[in-house]
C-alpha cells in the first residue's frame, strides 16, 4: 500500500480514536510514528512533555517512576504545572499507544517512548535546566 493511502487510513483511525487499530497500524508502519511526531498538535506536545518528564525521572531513579515524581519533574525541570488526574489520563492514553508501561512501582518508558523522550529533549535542549 502506498504511503499516501496508509497515511489517509491512519488519519481516519486517529480521528475515530480507535486506539487498538492505531497501535496495530503503528506497529506495521513505524514510519507513521515519525510523521505523527513531526506534526505535533497541542495534545501531543503535552504527551511528549510527560513522556520526557518520565524519562528524566526514570534515569534519575533507575527504575519505574511514581506519578508524583513525574508531576515533580514537570514542575521543576520543565516549569509545567499539572494535576495528578491530568497526568494520569495522559499516561493512560500513551500507554494505549505502547509508549509507556505501568507496573507496581510506577511508570516506565517503552523503547518507542524512550525514542520520543530523547527526540523531545534534544529538540528542546537549552530551554530546560535538567
Amino acid at each position: 500500500m502506498a504511503k499516501k493511502k496508509i497515511r489517509e487510513e491512519f488519519d481516519k483511525l486517529f480521528k475515530k480514536g480507535n486506539e487498538k487499530a492505531i497501535k496495530k497500524m503503528l506497529d506495521k508502519n513505524p514510519w507513521l510514528l515519525d510523521e505523527v511526531s513531526n506534526t505535533l498538535d497541542a495534545g501531543m506536545v503535552e504527551q511528549n512533555q510527560i513522556i520526557a518528564a518520565l524519562g528524566v525521572m526514570e534515569d534519575e531513579l533507575g527504575g519505574p517512576v511514581p506519578i508524583d515524581e513525574i508531576i515533580f519533574s514537570l514542575k521543576v525541570d520543565f516549569n509545567i504545572r499539572k494535576i495528578e488526574d491530568e497526568v494520569h489520563m495522559i499516561l493512560t492514553s500513551v500507554e494505549n499507544l505502547n509508549l509507556v508501561k505501568r507496573n507496581a512501582n510506577g511508570w516506565s518508558l517503552t523503547k518507542e517512548g524512550g525514542r520520543i523522550c530523547d527526540d523531545y529533549l534534544n529538540k528542546n535542549l537549552g530551554k530546560f535546566d535538567l
